[in-house]
């Protein structure tokens, strides 16, 4: 009991009391886009997705998403009690760093999701199925990498205070640089620093295209 009060404290430390579960945001993709299926490397304990989504898999080294991650009987039991679906809940966790190779299927994931968690897009793309989505903000300049990676085109972004978080709308005006400079995919990985775009959102919705 020790540590399952534990556990839901870390969650609530990091999501509920930070107002960051973002249930509402992955609602939205769920009913515009029909996913099922989601990988998010670099998650920590953000199990959110899971009240979501049948299908998910986490990946990260941490210590304390590690030691999170020992009871999976409590994990299900939490994604089991906050459900918004009818299928069964499925939840996997490797506790591993997400560039080295992982035990699944290449194209096998609806969604990808990069939150704070470095440069996802590019080791974990092969993971997710042609025309599946990869979420994701620009904290570690991973947005614009897949802004410059031929296998995604942004499709939408999403401004989580909007009633209506998802944009289709002036798409071409995101990703222009405020000062003029030669920004490649390497030069955006070495740095995993955003740099300053003249239009913003929150995320940004990229379908993998190829």
């Amino acid at each position: 009991m020790i540590k399952k009060d534990k556990m839901e404290a870390l969650y609530k430390k990091y999501y509920i009391d930070r107002n960051f579960e973002r249930e509402e945001v992955f609602t939205a993709l769920k009913e515009k886009y029909a996913i099922k299926s989601v990988l998010y490397p670099g998650s920590f304990v953000h199990i959110t997705p899971s009240f979501i989504f049948p299908k998910t898999t986490y990946i990260d080294s941490d210590k304390g998403a590690l030691s999170f991650f020992d009871d999976m009987t409590f994990i299900n039991e939490m994604a089991i009690n906050r459900k918004k679906y009818q299928e069964d809940t499925t939840i996997q966790f490797f506790g591993q760093n997400y560039n080295s190779p992982l035990p699944l299927a290449k194209e096998s994931f609806d969604l990808l999701i990069s939150h704070y968690g470095g440069i996802i897009s590019q080791p974990c793309k092969k993971y997710l199925k042609i025309g599946g989505l990869l979420l994701v903000n620009n904290s570690h300049a991973d947005a614009g990498v897949a802004y410059l990676d031929d296998n995604f085109t942004l499709i939408a972004t999403i401004n989580c205070n909007r009633k209506n978080k998802i944009s289709e709308e002036n798409l071409s005006s995101y990703f222009i640089p405020k000062k003029q400079q030669n920004i490649t995919i390497t030069s955006l990985i070495n740095s995993q620093k955003g740099i300053g775009y003249t239009t913003t959102a929150d995320l940004y919705i990229f379908k993998k295209i190829r």
